[in-house]
């Protein structure tokens, strides 16, 4: 049995570097092939049970969603962050509510849903995929200030699910829920999860160098990252953000006034070497590997409902999005293409998964159809996204996205898409 295991692993390991070389060609997302084997092995085939995973399920997702957003501080720049915090935060806002109301419509009046778990279903799933956007803009090579806008959208949009969330799970538990409350906690989560990581960071730059004097160093900066993680979570503060920051920090520690502080003034701060942000990805593509393929097994097919009105959440919020992004982004930084692949940025995964799961270990009646619910939406959400931003550029998509996001004010909106020679 054990033999089984290991031959699985490692054809899974290889499965998963075929299907990163196909993103790079057909811009598929590398997770969604994932998601489908494990759908195979699972309902399908009966192969793999969820409960063979143990708790090795949860604690995979936990760590991919931590390396994720750390990497995401690394690349990003201050610099333009400063530009776009506006545009960043109205898309933010704005795609989360409408989100939040759709999911709340459907499940409380298509899957008869209680108000409050309704409410739970439709912050589960109220921000987007970081693993898959962050992937997408890479792989497209999306300019900034886009691209910023997107990656920091699904870093903001996960803290305010998180946030949300336990504060109707604090609510479920003691009978009200205090909106005022809850924004205290947000405001706060967000400033002194900052202030964790960016505190972290700079004192990881001051022993860096020293560290790397002793053998086998290449996991001590990701160990960091977790301990963060950790400690901010434990106070009740974001630990996502906590993660984000950290990794900011460490690539953008020269744009701090550190010479006016004693403990900076004339010390030699460490860098990252290419080769420790190697080691991250790698290790980023292991947990992700093996989180999306458990997401795959862990889906219910028995049940039509919940995927028929996963089919219905997602043409909502897919829809509501080409109005959002036209409401809400620069247009007049941004070309045709760029905005029609922003309005296709919506597609839930890691977090919404995780979270959903938390519901089910809170035991709150119904979470279980929760869970179901919210594991369709990713695969299905990640299909669109998958099917249409290929689609795009051609026919009768790009004559639409041309006339739906065309500005005056732009001479180049005629222009070829920005990744249109990577398309086959």
């Amino acid at each position: 049995m054990i033999a089984e295991i290991i031959l699985g692993i490692g054809l899974l390991v290889f499965l998963a570097h075929f299907f990163t070389a196909v993103f790079q060609r057909t811009r598929i997302p590398d997770v969604l092939p994932l998601m489908l084997l494990g759908i195979l092995l699972g309902p399908v085939l009966h192969l793999v049970q969820p409960g063979d995973f143990g708790r090795v399920g949860s604690v995979m997702s936990q760590l991919a969603l931590i390396v994720i957003l750390f990497e995401s501080g690394i690349a990003l720049d201050p610099k333009v962050l400063v530009k776009i915090i506006t545009p960043i935060v109205r898309l933010t806002l704005v795609t989360f509510a409408v989100t939040v109301a759709a999911g709340f419509a459907v499940a409380y009046y298509g899957l008869g849903m209680s108000a409050l778990l309704a409410g739970c279903a439709g912050v589960v799933l109220g921000g987007t995929s970081a693993a898959v956007v962050i992937a997408l803009v890479k792989s497209l090579k999306m300019p900034d200030p886009m691209g910023t806008v997107l990656v920091l959208e699904s870093a903001l949009g996960d803290v305010l699910c998180i946030v949300i969330l336990l504060g109707l799970l604090e609510g479920a538990a003691v009978g009200r829920v205090e909106p005022l409350k809850m924004v205290g906690h947000i405001v706060a989560s967000l400033a002194m999860a900052a202030g964790i990581g960016l505190a972290g960071g700079l004192g990881w730059l001051l022993v860096l160098d020293r560290v790397r004097q002793f053998p086998n160093t290449a996991f001590t900066t990701l160990a960091v990252v977790f301990i963060l993680f950790g400690i901010a979570d434990a106070m009740g503060f974001s630990g996502a953000i906590a993660a984000l920051a950290f990794g900011a920090t460490l690539t953008n520690y020269q744009s701090l006034p550190l010479d006016r502080l004693r403990l900076f003034r004339d010390r030699q701060l460490g860098t990252l070497e290419p080769a420790d942000v190697s080691f991250f990805l790698e290790f980023l593509f292991l947990l992700k590997i093996f989180f999306f393929v458990y997401l795959g097994v862990s889906i219910q097919l028995q049940n039509l409902n919940p995927i028929l009105w996963a089919g219905v959440f997602c043409a909502a919020i897919y829809l509501a999005r080409l109005i959002i992004v036209r409401m809400t982004v620069f247009r007049e930084n941004a070309s045709w293409f760029e905005l029609a692949i922003a309005s296709l940025m919506v597609p839930k995964g890691l977090v919404s998964a995780v979270l959903a799961g938390m519901i089910v270990e809170r035991g709150i009646e119904g979470g279980e159809t929760v869970k179901n619910f919210t594991y369709m939406v990713v695969l299905i959400s990640i299909t669109l996204s998958a099917v249409m931003i290929p689609l795009a550029e051609r026919g009768p998509a790009r004559a639409f996205y041309q006339s739906f996001f065309a500005n005056k004010e732009r001479i180049d909106d005629g222009a070829e898409p920005i990744a249109a020679a990577t398309y086959h």
